[in-house]
């Protein structure tokens, strides 16, 4: 009877498993019209995206599931998948005049206890741990000449770190008739930096917003958004002149009632990552790779997300893009990493260190194509897809030489 009724269940469930659909938008902003970055999309408990880049999200859900899409600083609308349409327009939320507030906002006091908030939400949940999805592209110009791709382990408690290497591939080719070529190494670990306290074991960055002193190097503004329990203070931290330590310079979006942080955008500055660099030379005997690494402090834009899907406070995304020239060429590096909660396994995976070569943790791992053409958890820019398709076609993951 147990067996049957199993059976039963299991094909009962067959038309609603059948259902699933692949639904794709663009998310944009309803009085600008310019396209949300990395919004939130929600289908579920265990199904969720983020817009990419430009703004387009894809997700896979039944017809009649109801989307919830958010972004930090616009009104969260809900929306059946069936109703998307192309595009998906949020309201910003208006800026409050300070002069009209009833109960006026002690900043000092404000930032006192987000502070206090966001220590405790650390200390109570430091061991929780999410799986991540990261890509990361590289363009010399126009041209996208490096590719990687990987799912991590991390601990993701108001910061990430500890990240451990799942799966991953990476391709590239020479971009330039120079037949050189650069990237950075541990580009990764910009994306693991302790952004918002001091951490003991763990601290990369010299001065950050919320510590005791901040007022000795930062000077603090705010704006308000929304009204009612919406209300969210987005306080810039702007460094004084002449610091000549690594430096966050961003606007921390926080809500006005819990304290707890939503949002981080702005820039690291002076912080050092390994940057490497191939040299192909013509000799007598044939082609040399010659390899150059070299230790550099750079100026990095950063996006944070933050989440408390989960119950508590921790990192949702984290968008990182760093610019500099090289022999004639403007040099972009990109990096995505997004929360898929649990959705990768931990066996079998490989701790990185700082200054590690996610390269090469990726080519001892060896690639496993069927593992990635079922895998695509963030929406792949035009750029980004025609790229992927290329090296495909040229069978260079996996190669990586």
């Amino acid at each position: 009877m147990k067996q049957l009724l199993m059976v039963i269940l299991l094909l009962s469930s067959l038309p609603l498993m059948a259902q699933l659909e692949r639904f794709e938008a663009t998310i944009v902003d309803a009085k600008t019209h310019e396209p949300l970055p990395f919004a939130s999309v929600y289908a579920g408990q265990k199904s969720s995206t983020i817009s990419n880049a430009v703004g387009v999200f894809s997700i896979k859900c039944s017809p009649g599931t109801v989307l919830r899409i958010s972004y930090v600083g616009y009104r969260t609308i809900h929306v059946k998948a069936s109703e998307l349409g192309g595009r998906v327009a949020l309201e910003p939320l208006a800026n409050q005049l300070k002069e009209v507030i009833v109960t006026p906002i002690d900043l000092k006091d404000f930032i006192r206890k987000t502070t206090s908030e966001t220590r405790r939400q650390l200390r109570k949940n430091e061991k929780r741990k999410s799986s991540f999805f990261y890509r990361q592209t590289t363009f010399a110009d126009s041209t996208c000449f490096e590719l990687m791709e990987a799912f991590l382990q991390a601990k993701s408690a108001v910061f990430l770190r500890d990240l451990v290497l799942l799966k991953g591939r990476f391709a590239g080719i020479q971009p330039d008739s120079l037949h050189r070529y650069s990237f950075w190494t541990n580009f990764f670990i910009v994306s693991e930096l302790p952004m918002l306290t001091r951490y003991d074991y763990h601290d990369n960055i010299g001065v950050k917003p919320l510590v005791r002193n901040y007022r000795d190097y930062y000077d603090v503004g705010y704006d308000i958004m929304g009204d009612g329990d919406d209300r969210i203070l987005a306080i810039q931290f702007a460094p004084k002149p002449r610091l000549w330590q690594s430096v966050l310079a961003v606007t921390l979006y926080v809500n006005a009632r819990t304290h707890l942080l939503q949002r981080m955008e702005g820039e690291v500055r002076n912080v050092n990552v390994v940057h490497k660099e191939y040299v192909v030379e013509e000799v007598d005997t044939g082609k040399v790779v010659r390899q150059i690494k070299t230790n550099q402090s750079s100026t990095f834009h950063l996006t944070v997300n933050m989440t408390e899907e989960r119950g508590f406070l921790e990192v949702q995304s984290v968008y990182v893009d760093q610019q500099f020239m090289r022999y004639g060429k403007s040099i972009n590096t990109r990096s995505i990493m997004f929360n898929v909660d649990g959705m990768a396994s931990a066996e079998g995976g490989r701790k990185m260190w700082n200054y590690g070569d996610l390269h090469n943790y990726v080519r001892e791992q060896g690639y496993d194509q069927q593992f990635w053409h079922d895998n695509e958890m963030v929406r792949r820019t035009p750029v980004e897809q025609q790229v992927m398709e290329m090296f495909e076609s040229q069978n260079l993951f996996g190669v990586f030489e």
